[in-house]
């Protein structure tokens, strides 16, 4: 089975170590079975079976995006495995940015509102959702305002407001806006605009149960986390396959969603270190 991870962060190595080394502040390293060096990140991936994955970018503070932007896009523009994501920060020349990582090649941003302290529906956004839903372009978010990661169920009002008035925009919710993933399936039901992630949060896979996804397996999409994981990657894909879906269900969630939203930029040979 053909699995596209659509939710790491294959970061400059210095973000990376500054990422993990937030979490083992209280977190025990040892904890965390992936380094977080990017090619070592992106060989545990392989080694996993994955086909591509999305790595997705983000920052906490104004005047960051651009930097990691042109390094997302070098360092991974043309690898056969690892799809690169922009990001903007709202507090940016949110156009100029947006459109430079459009220019470099990015198909893709994510947003993480906990980290950068801002709200989805900030306004200075818009030149973004206008950008992407134009484009086809898929935005990952991360809701809330916790910095390890949790959603409040009252937080998926904002996303519902971002979807009835940019209703062509690709958002995908990572984490199903974990631990309110009730009140977010129910939220991707009333919005057909809107997708889904199963990225667990460290240690906490999404808790699901047969007959969760029905209706839905056409917009939820298999995600990892790594290297901010501290469960075994094959354990993560284990648990979709005993969700009990169809044969075309389990497809499109371990691989055929992603590769829809962000076609892949060769059709064979996406394998190797």
């Amino acid at each position: 089975m053909r699995i596209v991870d659509a939710h790491t962060h294959l970061l400059p190595e210095r973000l990376g170590r500054a990422i993990r080394g937030y979490f083992t502040q209280a977190i025990p390293p040892e904890s965390f079975p992936y380094e977080h060096e990017p090619a070592r990140a992106r060989a545990a991936l392989v080694a996993a079976g994955v086909a591509r994955c999305w790595s997705l970018a983000y920052v906490r503070r104004p005047g960051s995006a651009e930097a990691l932007n042109r390094w997302m896009a070098e360092t991974w523009g043309s690898d056969p495995v690892v799809e690169p994501a922009g990001t903007v920060h709202p507090g940016d020349d949110v156009p100029r940015v947006v459109d430079e990582a459009l220019g470099l090649g990015l198909r893709l941003f994510k947003l993480h509102c906990a980290v950068g302290d801002f709200s989805l529906d900030d306004e200075r956004l818009a030149a973004l959702w206008a950008r992407v839903s134009d484009r086809g372009i898929p935005v990952v978010v991360h809701l809330g305002h916790s910095p390890m990661g949790p959603t409040e169920p009252d937080e998926l009002g904002i996303l519902e407001a971002l979807a009835n008035r940019w209703p062509e925009a690709r958002i995908v919710l990572a984490h199903l806006a974990f631990p309110s993933v009730r009140e977010a399936l129910a939220v991707l039901r009333r919005h057909h605009s809107l997708h889904g992630d199963l990225t667990p949060v460290l240690f906490h896979p999404i808790p699901l149960q047969a007959g969760d996804l029905d209706g839905l397996t056409d917009r939820i999409l298999f995600g990892s986390d790594l290297p901010s994981l501290g469960i075994r990657l094959p354990d993560l894909v284990r648990g979709v396959r005993e969700l009990g879906l169809t044969a075309a269900a389990e497809e499109a969630v371990l691989s055929g969603n992603a590769d829809r939203l962000v076609p892949p930029r060769r059709p064979h040979g996406l394998t190797g270190s």
